[in-house]
């Protein structure tokens, strides 16, 4: 396989790994020092504690919810040496209760430890509506 398509797959992992309630396998992609910015949380996640207690929050405000659908955009990544930037969108639809959905721009910066790829830096941003 090459990095591009190994790192692609760990994305897509990923949030098959969310949407079943799998904290684990998506910890397992993430350095013990990662940091995460995302749409649901104001504060920046930082570390392997912040993050453990933030992935448990983050499956409760999905609980809360009615049935999940993600479409994640084929990703564009960039490799130079032991660091890869990933580039992609992510549109995300809750059923009731609780509805909601958006279209989410995605930047993850992999680093390349002990011959794995880790996302060391997960930032999430929802996309502005265009103007009419």
């Amino acid at each position: 396989m090459t990095i591009n398509k190994d790192i692609e797959n760990i994305i897509y992992s990923i949030f098959d790994a969310f949407k079943v309630g799998n904290t684990k396998a998506i910890e397992d992609h993430l350095h013990p020092q990662a940091t995460v910015w995302d749409i649901f949380t104001p504060e920046l996640i930082n570390g392997q504690d912040e993050l453990e207690a933030f992935h448990q929050r983050d499956q409760e405000q999905k609980e809360s919810r009615g049935e999940l659908s993600i479409n994640v955009a084929k990703p564009i990544i960039k490799v130079n040496g032991a660091v890869a930037i990933a580039l992609y969108y992510l549109d995300f639809s809750y059923q009731e209760p609780n509805p909601i959905s958006g279209k989410v721009r995605i930047t993850d910066v992999f680093i390349l430890e002990d011959k794995e790829w880790k996302i060391t830096h997960h930032h999430e941003g929802i996309v502005p509506e265009k103007n009419a």
